[in-house]
């Protein structure tokens, strides 16, 4: 199974880029099979889109005023 260990927004020239990153785990033992594993790609979806702007306002006005 892959467990999601941490994940970014980042604003790039191409648009909106998630990053994250897991672990592969195995469902039996619980060993870990791979960690820090990483992969990323440009939002594209309106919808999704909407939601990491609202995320971005949300910290603008909640956490970065003074």
């Amino acid at each position: 199974m892959k467990k999601l260990t941490g994940t970014a927004i980042i604003n790039t020239a191409e648009g909106k880029r998630i990053a994250f990153t897991y672990s592969n785990i195995d469902e039996e033992t619980g060993t870990i099979i791979e960690d820090n594993k990483k992969q990323s790609f440009i939002a594209l979806d309106d919808e999704f889109l909407n939601t990491i702007n609202q995320i971005e306002d949300y910290i603008k006005e909640t956490k970065l005023k003074e």
